[in-house]
C-alpha cells in the first residue's frame, strides 16, 4: 500500500509541476494545507477518496490520466494560461467577462507600445 501511496504523491507533483503550480498555490485551490500536500506528494501521508479529489479538481486532469503510471505527464506549452484558464472557470460569467475587458484593455494599450 506504500508503494502506491508513493507513486500516486509523485504523479501528483508531477501534474502540479506540468501545470506551472507551487505548492501553495494547489493546496490554495485544492483548499488544504501546503505542508499536507507536500507529504501527500512525498508519500508520508495517508489522504483520503475526497482529499485526493479535491486535489484532482484543482489540477483539472481525469483520475484515468493519474492511473495511467504508464504514461508520461504531459507538460504544458503555456503552464501560465493554463493556470489562468483554470482559475478563471471557478468564476461566474460576470466576473469572467469582467476579467476579459480588463486583458481586452491591457492588450490594446500592450499593442500600442513602441
Amino acid at each position: 500500500m506504500r508503494q502506491l501511496q508513493e507513486k500516486l504523491g509523485a504523479r501528483l507533483r508531477e501534474f502540479r509541476l506540468a501545470s506551472g503550480y507551487s505548492i501553495e498555490e494547489l493546496a490554495h485551490k485544492a483548499d488544504m494545507n501546503a505542508a499536507q500536500l507536500g507529504k501527500i506528494e512525498r508519500g508520508e501521508r495517508n489522504f483520503t477518496i475526497q482529499t485526493l479529489d479535491r486535489i484532482v479538481r484543482a489540477l483539472g486532469i481525469r483520475y484515468t490520466q493519474l492511473f495511467d503510471f504508464e504514461t508520461e505527464v504531459p507538460s504544458s506549452a503555456n503552464a501560465v494560461l493554463d493556470k489562468t484558464l483554470s482559475y478563471l472557470s471557478v468564476l461566474s460569467t460576470q466576473e469572467q467577462a469582467a476579467i476579459y475587458k480588463t486583458v481586452e484593455l491591457l492588450a490594446a494599450k500592450g499593442g500600442k507600445r513602441e
